[in-house]
């Protein structure tokens, strides 16, 4: 039975022959979000932040619901990677843009389903992925007032207030690539 560690480096292999992976796109483990209240298994940035919680045979689905929602707020792709005895029930509790992956005692690895491009992400809790200094410089490059002496949360509502989508996604993407190149 493989253990989240040994699913790990699996999963790295099959995302870089199924998505596309340039020298410049990054893999993140253990990526804290939600005001580190969560943290995903393995996120990939390469243009989108596709986010990846794995399931061993030795997890259960009990926690998942609150985990498909942390996600959905954050990444633009949300994938389900669960062993095998987990499918029918990952299938039965994940909402249909959820990609499902699932990998048996082998080694192997397939896609059940692909994962399809989130619409429910969240402008503030995107904002969270960025350090105060990333922050500042958004808001600043953006004309968005902001002070020293605010409050990062302060910022942060500032920033995801005024700003679109769109702005913000790109700022994390590259913010996040940097750091972890």
């Amino acid at each position: 039975m493989l253990n989240p560690t040994e699913i790990r480096p699996l999963l790295k292999q099959w995302i870089t022959k199924v998505m596309p992976h340039d020298a410049q796109d990054v893999f993140i483990e253990e990526l804290c979000f939600i005001d580190k209240a969560r943290r995903a298994d393995l996120v990939h940035a390469n243009g989108k932040l596709s986010a990846f919680e794995i399931k061993s045979h030795a997890d259960t689905l009990s926690r998942w619901r609150g985990q498909e929602e942390a996600y959905l707020a954050c990444f633009d792709e949300v994938w389900l990677c669960c062993h095998s005895k987990h499918l029918i029930k990952a299938l039965e509790v994940s909402i249909p843009t959820v990609g499902i992956l699932v990998v048996d005692d082998y080694s192997g690895m397939a896609m059940v389903r692909s994962a399809k491009s989130n619409r429910s992400q969240d402008k503030f809790h995107l904002t969270g992925f960025l350090w105060r200094d990333e922050l500042d410089s958004l808001a600043k490059s953006s004309g968005v007032n902001v002070r020293g002496k605010d409050l990062i949360k302060d910022v942060r509502h500032k920033v995801s207030d005024a700003l679109p989508l769109v702005e913000i996604r790109a700022c994390v993407l590259r913010a996040l690539k940097s750091r972890y190149s």
